[in-house]
């Protein structure tokens, strides 16, 4: 079992713990705010976390989150596309109830747990009486990450 630590500075007060619990699944556990100014450190932990060691599973463990915005849950979104497209599922454990909620009610969480694979974007056919002939939009899934409760 390897373990890293990220330091916790002043200007960046976010820390982040990476460690192989299995041969298939690597924990990433971050403390403290993700934000404009931290984002890029859970980010870039995260994908060296994916491509260093492959994992089947790699757990984000927020228990140690305080805050989280937007940039938080885009970091979350990207690294989740990153992981689908090396056949690994991410799963975010132990969100606090603030952050809990903040993916609840975007929809990026499902409790107790969203199915991994989205279905593929299919094109329909759509029939407006304002505009002349059909449209063609594409039908766009849920983006739902996996939580373990």
């Amino acid at each position: 079992m390897s373990t890293s630590f990220s330091p916790l500075t002043p200007t960046a007060q976010l820390r982040i713990d990476t460690n192989c619990s299995s041969p298939v699944t690597v924990r990433v556990a971050a403390i403290g705010e993700i934000d404009l100014a931290t984002a890029h450190v859970l980010h870039e932990e995260l994908l060296s976390a994916l491509h260093a060691q492959a994992p089947e599973l790699l757990d984000v463990d927020l228990a140690g989150v305080t805050f989280m915005d937007c940039i938080g849950l885009g970091v979350l979104v990207a690294v989740r596309a990153a992981a689908a497209q090396t056949g690994c599922q991410l799963r975010v454990v132990n969100p606090q109830p603030i952050v809990r909620r903040v993916l609840e009610m975007i929809r990026l969480l499902c409790v107790p747990a969203a199915p991994f694979d989205e279905p593929p974007l299919a094109p329909t056919r759509s029939e407006d009486p304002s505009r002349i002939g059909p449209t063609t939009a594409a039908a766009t899934p849920s983006l739902e990450l996996l939580v373990a409760a």
